[in-house]
């Protein structure tokens, strides 16, 4: 099959920003009771990475992969609140443009169009979106190219599902799906699309031919 990396952008736009997210309805005890043990087990778990830290210990694959997983389940809110849709940065051309939601958007076209994505006369039918934040690129996508669907993976269960959401809200449910999984162990079977999309997601994998490897083996 063909094949197109279109956004293998390794950026090390690490972000520091944490926060505790709003407080649940306390008139409704079971979501209190999931926070307070989401609350308990991120506590926990910063208590063992500074431990570890001490002692010079290396984190294993699945300490780092839990790790961006609860990072992104709490702050993902907040980033659609400020980015938007779309988690990454933006194409500022001219440099004092404003737009910044466009400004996103331009930046996923210009990739593609950097990617030669239909010079030949074919677009896209099947996408994979590996590291999909909450699927504003994948929703971009299908709709640019008609015909196409894609499959967006995170290792953040709310990601997942707050792309299926908008997908839904955006009546693209059809189209564009989300799922966690691993970009180093992906659930597809080989040559399985045409297009390969990965945008700001690869400064967090631990084992970067791996990650290329598995995006070569998709497609």
């Amino acid at each position: 099959s063909s094949l197109v990396l279109a956004a293998l952008l390794l950026g090390n736009f690490a972000s520091t920003l944490a926060f505790s997210p709003r407080p649940t309805s306390t008139s409704s005890p079971a979501p209190l009771a999931a926070s307070s043990s989401t609350a308990l087990h991120g506590i926990r778990s910063a208590v063992a990475r500074a431990r570890d830290s001490l002692l010079s210990r290396e984190r294993t694959d699945e300490d780092l992969k839990s790790g961006i997983a609860f990072f992104y389940d709490r702050s993902s809110k907040l980033w659609e609140d400020v980015w938007g849709e779309h988690m990454h940065h933006g194409y500022y051309i001219p440099e004092d443009r404003t737009d910044h939601v466009q400004a996103q958007i331009d930046l996923i076209d210009e990739v593609l169009k950097w990617a030669g994505v239909g010079d030949d006369g074919k677009t896209p039918k099947k996408v994979v979106d590996v590291g999909c934040g909450i699927g504003g690129s994948s929703r971009h996508i299908v709709r640019k190219y008609e015909g196409a669907t894609a499959n967006g993976i995170t290792l953040s269960p709310y990601q997942a599902q707050r792309g299926n959401e908008l997908a839904k809200e955006q009546g693209l449910e059809d189209r564009a799906s989300f799922q966690v999984a691993d970009a180093l162990n992906q659930p597809f079977p080989s040559n399985t699309f045409d297009l390969v999309w990965s945008l700001e997601s690869g400064e967090h994998m631990p084992d970067k031919q791996k990650f290329v490897n598995e995006l070569l083996r998709v497609a």
